[in-house]
């Protein structure tokens, strides 16, 4: 069962009621799935989706994914298996492997690494001794290659975050770019709140071109579940 994306100027705040990026201890989350399916029932949310990182050695998936197909027989909220996999290079091709992508509600295509030319990858400490202009430039391509290549890609998580851990101004045409290749595609852009840069910048292009949007908190704990919502609400109502 696939989720059904809004588009952004369709949102009401009572559709606020879901998130759609959260991490377990599968990972490098502190809690355990059924923790936080209970977080959410208390929360009354009406459903979630696990997007756990993966790539292509992630043994454990298998595990993971009837563990969470176990979880969806509750009544309460409706449950979601996906994947955060990062893009490999400029031609989207992602970190992931063909089983966990066919298993998967929600494939969530991101940027986590840049590439360094030769073959490998920038440590992500170096980062910040990029410019901002090839940061972003090198962010935009990577993103773009996911939405132009990838049939598989149905959201393209956190725009632009790598590149928000160094840099505080919204590449704001590379991002009009984005949004308007992934309605082109059909693909989810996602509002992310973990993420979020120059709020007012990217909210008003969400507004103007209208995209399908999937909404997360990147919750690593299930007390950060919806974390910081509120600002989304207070766009929509705007």
């Amino acid at each position: 069962m696939k989720p059904e994306f809004k588009r952004f100027n369709d949102l009401r705040p009572k559709d606020i009621n879901l998130d759609f990026h959260m991490h377990t201890n599968y990972t490098d989350g502190h809690s355990s799935p059924e923790e936080m399916v209970d977080k959410a029932i208390q929360l009354k949310l009406n459903a979630i989706a696990f997007t756990e990182h993966v790539n292509k050695t992630s043994d454990w998936f298998d595990e993971f994914s009837e563990k969470i197909k176990s979880l969806k027989s509750n009544n309460n909220l409706k449950i979601f298996l996906g994947i955060e996999a990062k893009a490999n290079d400029f031609n989207g091709n992602l970190d992931a492997t063909p089983d966990m992508i066919a298993k998967s509600d929600i494939v969530m295509g991101v940027v986590h690494r840049y590439p360094d030319g030769k073959g490998g990858l920038i440590p992500l400490e170096e980062i910040k001794n990029l410019s901002q202009g090839k940061a972003a430039e090198i962010e935009f391509n990577l993103a773009m290659g996911l939405l132009e290549n990838n049939k598989d890609v149905n959201v393209l998580g956190h725009p632009f975050g790598v590149y928000s851990m160094f840099f505080s101004k919204l590449p704001e045409e590379y991002m009009r770019k984005l949004i308007e290749k992934a309605l082109e595609k059909n693909i989810a852009i996602e509002i992310n709140t973990k993420y979020l840069l120059e709020n007012e910048k990217f909210f008003r292009l969400l507004k103007e071109i209208n995209p399908y949007v999937s909404i997360g908190s990147d919750a690593h704990d299930k007390e950060e579940i919806t974390k910081d919502f509120d600002i989304i609400k207070e766009e929509i109502k705007k």
